[in-house]
């Protein structure tokens, strides 16, 4: 493992075939992305079209799916899109428990602001851990706080199973969390900074830092941190 597959912008050219009318084209995979080396890419990122291959006969648009670390070292955070087992190895290795990047590790040891690092195997989870970090929030409370709404959902008797509650950031730039079951909304609401607030008064010396948290940080973590507080 070398340091400038983690830290640097690098990728490889690949052929893809149009399901529509099957001719190939030229696409860019992205290995790993770095916002501050590649600041143009950060858009792309979010709006989804640095993942969006156009076929160049006809002219379809095809959303290409793949694994690649993106790290945005302006705001001190790393998140690994792929395989949870490997990206979460991957991640360890940068926080300096490998031989590889120890002195990366070292550097970020010495920064006043916690360095994040997280592995994610799904889009929109990866969509919303930017959305989170963007608005400089905590995703571990985040994640409580999602795991809450669900779980009161249940026990009001509504649940069928499936359900998942989603922070995003809409386009006025408001904080919302999203209540769904598969592609069907079942509830909006704005995102209660009060309640994070509280949640992090409640639990942040359980927590401890952020920087030192495992990367993977979803509803499963949130549950088994609960469960470990007595709290479910």
């Amino acid at each position: 493992m070398q340091k400038g597959l983690y830290t640097m912008t690098s990728t490889r050219n690949v052929h893809v075939t149009c399901p529509a009318c099957h001719a190939q084209g030229d696409f860019t995979v992205y290995k790993s992305i770095n916002t501050k080396e590649s600041p143009a890419l950060k858009a792309k990122v979010r709006d989804g079209s640095l993942f969006q291959f156009v076929c160049p006969q006809c002219g379809m648009k095809t959303t290409v799916d793949y694994p690649f670390l993106y790290h945005q070292p302006e705001d001190h955070y790393m998140i690994n899109y792929g395989k949870l087992e490997d990206g979460a190895k991957a991640l360890e290795m940068l926080r300096g428990k490998g031989v590889a990047l120890k002195d990366w590790a070292t550097e970020m040891e010495k920064t006043t602001r916690p360095y994040v690092l997280r592995a994610v195997d799904d889009r929109l989870a990866f969509r919303e851990k930017l959305f989170i970090f963007d608005a400089g929030l905590d995703d571990r409370l985040v994640e409580i706080y999602k795991f809450m709404v669900c779980y009161q959902y249940a026990a009001a008797g509504k649940a069928q199973g499936g359900e998942h509650a989603y922070f995003y950031t809409d386009s006025k730039g408001h904080h919302r969390i999203q209540l769904v079951r598969g592609k069907e909304t079942l509830g909006l609401a704005d995102f209660p900074r009060k309640i994070y607030n509280q949640i992090h008064v409640e639990y942040a010396k359980k927590l401890g830092d952020i920087r030192k948290a495992e990367p993977v940080v979803d509803e499963a973590w949130a549950k088994k941190f609960l469960m470990a507080q007595g709290q479910v």
